[in-house]
């Protein structure tokens, strides 16, 4: 698969360095375009129809490359009428009115007005007394999610938030060529370095930063050449990104599709000396006391008995279950119970942390936070994990599972993880299919989170149904699938 993102930021590098267009003999010096654009802003000046705004004392140190000879370097600020943002009061929201745009509405380099917010025309009339984004202005994220550039290009008013930089350029010619400066690589190396904020408050650049940023700035007329370029190619890499994400989109309806037939008896056979899952139910209840009286763990007590509603017609010698009844779940603790203050560094005398981005990444390595084993042992053992316990995630990026491997450091769940404990006659991975297939998408559309989702609560996840074949057979479903996977994944 192409990384279309780096392949854009590439082509972003070589064109501002004048690497991308080929530079005409006859063609002038940017100092000429450069003279014309400075009479202008003047001449603004002088009528008072813009304002002198403060900009950062710069130095050459944000110069990152050398340019063709007949081009200059030059500050943001002398491009542009103003630099400026949105309002930095909160407005009073409305049901249908005026637009009201984030950084959330651009951060994807679209405007996206899936979750938008209005607010009244007569607030808008207020706001854009101050900063009125028209068509062919500049876009700039520059608090949170910092950096991506837009340019507008609609008619329709809007007003912005305080997050947003609206950039007003003294000339059209400019607007798409400081958006493909600003999304550049040397746009984000700019943004890394000028950058301010710390871990208590959101990263920002500060207006006053953001009109000292250097812009390579070729003759007007190659200027138009690479911007032309630039969109050429970039038609061309997002017809690739369209069939990449066709192509992934196909490829996981098959997993979807191999996963269902899977785990409905589809892709395997049944053998006389696999025997019946009732028998394997039996045993299943003796192995999930054993579990609960080795974690102690409390007996379920909201556990419903299967009913004739089951999702699909199993294979006659399987059984449906309920989820609650595979093993032993455990949710990480509660609110005060463990807080980033208790966190101590690693030491001989410490227990590891368990985080979301383990079962998310599958990676049992990550992360740094530990606790002290005498914390541990006075108030957390209740929530260790093993080799072999099942990992999923439950805040956020929800459903996602990871088994633990023999080689774990001793650890406990935090608050956004739930650990899973299967009984014996569970094949791990078959568990991890069937979440994966069907009880992820379901703990996605029943969360009853909003802006983060979280897991359903226990008593709706327990109740799910869990299809029980023999474990003889489980093991030839997890082997089926899984080679069949591989060979997709060596394919695509």
């Amino acid at each position: 698969m192409i990384d279309t993102i780096s392949l854009k930021k590439k082509i972003l590098d070589m064109a501002i360095c004048g690497k991308l267009s080929v530079q005409s003999i006859e063609s002038e010096s940017a100092e000429r375009d450069f003279e014309e654009l400075t009479k202008v802003k003047n001449e603004l000046l002088r009528n008072n129809e813009i304002k002198k705004e403060k900009i950062s004392e710069g130095d050459n140190s944000d110069i990152l490359f050398d340019t063709p000879e007949n081009w200059i370097w030059c500050q943001l600020a002398d491009l542009c009428k103003t630099v400026t943002d949105g309002t930095h009061k909160t407005p009073t929201y409305i049901e249908k009115g005026i637009p009201f745009l984030s950084v959330k509405n651009i951060s994807s380099g679209i405007f996206d007005f899936s979750d938008i917010k209005y607010i009244s025309e007569s607030e808008h009339e207020d706001l854009i007394k101050r900063c009125n984004p028209e068509v062919g202005d500049v876009l700039f994220c520059r608090i949170g999610t910092l950096g991506k550039a837009i340019e507008v290009n609609f008619e329709s008013s809007f007003s912005i938030f305080v997050s947003l930089g609206l950039i007003k350029p003294l000339d059209s010619y400019l607007s798409k060529y400081l958006v493909y400066v600003f999304n550049s690589g040397y746009g984000d190396l700019w943004i890394k370095k000028n950058k301010a904020g710390d871990s208590m408050h959101a990263a920002k650049i500060n207006l006053d930063v953001l009109r000292s940023f250097k812009v390579p700035l070729p003759p007007k007329e190659e200027l138009e050449r690479i911007v032309n370029k630039i969109d050429g190619i970039f038609d061309k890499i997002d017809i690739i990104e369209r069939e990449q994400s066709k192509y992934i989109s196909d490829l996981e309806i098959l997993k979807s599709k191999i996963f269902d037939a899977g785990i409905q008896g589809k892709l395997t056979e049944r053998l006389p000396e696999d025997g019946n899952a009732t028998d394997l139910y039996i045993r299943l209840g003796s192995e999930k006391n054993q579990i609960l009286k080795n974690r102690k763990g409390r007996t379920d007590k909201n556990i419903k008995d299967v009913d004739d509603e089951v999702p699909y017609l199993l294979p006659e010698n399987w059984k449906w279950i309920r989820f609650g009844e595979v093993g032993l779940f455990k949710k990480g603790p509660f609110g005060s119970a463990l807080t980033k203050s208790m966190f101590v560094p690693k030491s001989e005398d410490t227990v590891k942390v368990y985080e979301q981005q383990h079962a998310i990444q599958k990676d049992y390595a990550l992360g740094t936070y530990y606790i002290s084993r005498e914390y541990f042992e006075d108030k957390m053992s209740g929530f260790e994990v093993l080799p072999g316990d099942v990992l999923v995630s439950c805040a956020g990026t929800i459903g996602e599972t990871y088994i633990l491997p023999d080689e774990i450091e001793q650890g406990i769940i935090n608050q956004a993880l739930m650990r899973v404990t299967l009984a014996p006659s569970i094949n791990k991975r078959f568990f991890q299919l069937y979440f994966d297939a069907n009880l992820k998408k379901a703990a996605q559309e029943e969360s009853n989170g909003s802006a983060i989702k979280n897991i359903p609560p226990f008593d709706v996840m327990k109740n799910w149904y869990f299809p029980l074949p023999p474990l003889s057979e489980q093991e030839r479903i997890v082997e089926k699938i899984d080679g069949l996977l591989s060979i997709i994944e060596m394919r695509g």
